[in-house]
């Protein structure tokens, strides 16, 4: 892959975007400890609702967001999707039902696969927690899911920085660039060291998005972001935490 450097020109122009480019507070690093506590603070904010889902929420955490999230919504039904189950997924969900009263369903799937959702009944709330970077239709996993919630998403996930782009709205497909550039946009961030691939592997990152892509994306499909909170990860990655509820029609 050849790059080249832009002329005088095209320089200049490039200038005259940065007045669309969306611009947001970027808060204090926190330490992944404190992300966690953010995450679920994410949800703790919606205030209340009788059911949650947890889209591929069990890799690392065993379902942390899903059963801690229901607990402070003081949900009556919770449900993981996620194609691995987890021993430690289940002795978590003995300890939730032994301190309130809820009902939590287990599905193993994929959620890339759009024929699930025509089994799936809506919840109010869906978590998708650095999950997206990972969807090769990430906008139809997106629509996908929308269908089946009533009242919010919540997404937390790594975002490439806007100023890496002249125009907003931007996602780029990470798992194909060289292995120099990936190592430049990994240092010190949180994207592991990978195998290169040639061909879509949805087991690591493939796309590099910016959180003006993420607001564009819902916003396409009748949702709008309510609740925005961003923290700087690496020189060029920040973690992005999003609210989104449907417009009023």
């Amino acid at each position: 892959m050849k790059i080249f450097n832009l002329s005088t020109e095209q320089s200049d122009r490039s200038h005259e975007f940065l007045r669309f480019r969306l611009e947001y507070p970027v808060l204090d690093r926190k330490a992944l400890r404190e992300i966690k506590r953010e995450k679920i603070d994410l949800i703790s904010g919606i205030g209340n609702a009788n059911s949650i889902r947890d889209y591929g929420g069990l890799w690392g955490v065993f379902g942390l967001y899903l059963l801690e999230g229901a607990r402070v919504l003081k949900c009556k039904h919770a449900e993981m999707i996620d194609v691995t189950p987890r021993e430690e997924f289940q002795a978590k969900v003995d300890e939730l039902r032994n301190s309130m009263d809820i009902m939590v369903q287990m599905t193993e799937a994929d959620f890339r696969n759009p024929d699930l959702f025509k089994s799936l009944t809506s919840v109010e709330v869906s978590l998708l927690y650095d999950v997206l970077l990972h969807q090769d239709n990430v906008g139809e996993v997106i629509k996908n899911v929308l269908s089946r919630t009533s009242k919010c998403v919540c997404v937390a996930q790594p975002v490439l920085k806007e100023e890496l782009f002249n125009l907003p709205n931007a996602t780029v497909n990470l798992q194909f660039y060289p292995e120099d550039l990936k190592d430049l946009l990994r240092k010190e961030s949180w994207w592991p060291k990978e195998p290169a691939v040639d061909q879509f592997n949805t087991a690591y990152w493939m796309w590099g998005q910016t959180v003006s892509y993420l607001i564009s994306v819902f916003y396409g499909y009748g949702w709008n972001q309510s609740f925005l909170e961003v923290f700087p990860m690496s020189k060029y990655w920040n973690y992005a935490m999003i609210r989104f509820y449907p417009r009023q029609k």
